[in-house]
């Protein structure tokens, strides 16, 4: 980030009236004013700067400045582990509760609203961020300059969360076709017994075959849930852990405080997304407790990792910018990847959502709500 600043700039006494003639005419705030001092001039002029000063280290911050930061640290770490528990929390009680159901068409706005600020996170925010820290002018011209390394990144981690996905597809249709396949053949031999007594009241063999064919699809869509929070809750975590060493390392709390508020509210409504996953894949409880606990404690975790280096750590160093800035992209196309492939076309493609309009245009009335309300947020974090 870069904030314009008032800085000297030393020029030569036979460069002064140059410098004062090309300012004249831009306007009263590009006004320069020369001091002669043993031959030499210094103008005030106007240009960006690092935030945190040089490459080298930061600016100086006061014991007390870092104290307030501290305390914002604290709260965050508290208010962002009992969101994020809140949000992944509602759907797995709904297995419980009948109006916290995940099929219900209340459940898929929210799923829909939360899709949308999963879409942003990516796009918006944690790309946004990839993109500044490779392109810093603390990195070396070559070859951080020369190429769009973000987008190339999370190009490639698109490409292969599909290579993933297809996968973890296969491999858990494969670990349950033996049980597939002995329920069709166990259907089979008792259609071929049934149909030497039809006259007794047996059900034709076509309706047999729809509920062998109905059943084979939800055992399907029940595998794909269950693929989809696995690989969801992975990308949630690794952008999780660095935007909480960002705001741990952070002793400024101008920057805390809109960035607590924003992780406040989208860690929640991620939280949502992936306890519905979860929810829908009808993990056991034991699995869906670790998973949504590994969720609610990242970022906080994050946070105090933060917190426990930012006496060391050097944002701008080039260790620094390319880890943070490897590390967004990867999210970034694993989030964009799952928003757009996973929850996005998975509801609004799906049957459910086409045999009814009004539940239909809710929902995209809520995923637009979502994108925008979680891309604004990127004013002030």
């Amino acid at each position: 980030m870069y904030a314009t600043t008032n800085v000297n700039m030393y020029v030569g006494p036979g460069q002064a009236k140059a410098a004062e003639s090309s300012n004249s005419h831009s306007g009263s705030d590009q006004k320069v004013t020369a001091q002669e001092l043993n031959g030499a001039v210094f103008i005030p002029i106007r240009g960006p700067l690092l935030e945190m000063g040089d490459c080298e280290g930061g600016l100086a911050v006061t014991g007390e400045t870092k104290d307030v930061a501290l305390r914002l640290k604290g709260g965050a770490i508290v208010a962002i582990f009992f969101a994020s528990s809140l949000g992944v929390a509602i759907p797995l009680l709904g297995r419980k509760l009948k109006w916290l159901q995940v099929d219900g068409n209340s459940f898929l706005v929210a799923k829909s609203f939360a899709s949308g600020v999963i879409l942003a996170t990516g796009f918006v925010h944690i790309l946004g961020d990839a993109t500044e820290r490779l392109t810093s002018p603390c990195l070396p011209e070559m070859p951080w300059d020369k190429f769009p390394w973000a987008g190339f990144i999370a190009m490639m981690a698109v490409c292969i969360t599909l290579v993933v996905d297809v996968l973890s597809t296969r491999f858990f249709e494969s670990k349950n076709c033996l049980g597939a396949h002995a329920h069709v053949h166990n259907h089979t031999v008792n259609v071929a017994d049934d149909s030497t007594v039809a006259t007794s009241g047996s059900r034709p063999i076509d309706e047999e075959t729809n509920a062998t064919k109905a059943d084979r699809e939800k055992e399907a869509l029940h595998l794909r849930y269950v693929v989809i929070s696995q690989v969801l809750e992975f990308g949630i975590i690794t952008h999780s852990v660095i935007i909480g060493i960002s705001l741990g390392v952070s002793d400024s709390p101008s920057t805390i405080r809109p960035l607590f508020a924003a992780l406040v509210f989208h860690q929640f409504f991620e939280g949502v997304a992936l306890g519905g996953c979860i929810a829908q894949a009808g993990i056991k409880t034991v699995t869906s407790f670790v998973m949504a606990c590994f969720f609610a404690m990242t970022t906080p975790l994050g946070i105090a990792m933060g917190i426990g280096i930012s006496s060391s750590y050097n944002e701008n160093s080039t260790t620094a910018l390319i880890t943070e800035g490897v590390f967004d992209s990867v999210s970034a196309g694993i989030l964009i990847y799952l928003a757009l492939v996973d929850l996005i076309a998975h509801d609004f493609l799906g049957d459910r959502m086409k045999d009814d309009r009004p539940l239909q245009a809710f929902c995209f009335i809520g995923l637009f709500t979502g994108a925008i309300a979680m891309a604004a947020l990127a004013v002030w974090a």
